[in-house]
C-alpha cells in the first residue's frame, strides 16, 4: 500500500518520455518513478546478501584440512 507522497519537478523532455515510457509498458510515470529508485538504490544490496550467502553456503560444505580424494570427486561428478 502506498502512503507516502513526494512532489518531483521534470523538464518537459523527460516528462515526455516517461509518459510515453508508461503507455508503452502499460503503467504509470509514478510506478516508473519507484521501480527506477528500487533496482538502482536497493537492488545491488540485495545482490550483495544473496553473495554473501551463497559464499557461505560455499564455506559450510568444504573440508578443511582433510585429505580430499580428487579421484573419487570426479567419478562421482562423472555419475551424474
Amino acid at each position: 500500500m502506498l502512503t507516502k507522497r513526494t512532489n518531483i519537478l521534470f523538464d518537459e523532455t523527460l516528462w515526455k518520455n516517461l509518459t510515453r515510457v508508461a503507455k508503452r509498458e502499460g503503467t504509470s510515470v509514478g510506478e516508473l518513478v519507484r521501480s527506477a529508485v528500487a533496482k538502482t538504490y536497493f537492488a545491488d544490496s540485495k545482490r550483495r546478501k544473496d553473495v554473501r550467502k551463497a559464499i557461505e553456503q560455499i564455506k559450510s560444505n568444504r573440508v578443511w584440512g582433510k585429505h580430499i580424494d580428487y579421484e573419487e570427486l570426479i567419478n562421482h561428478g562423472r555419475e551424474r
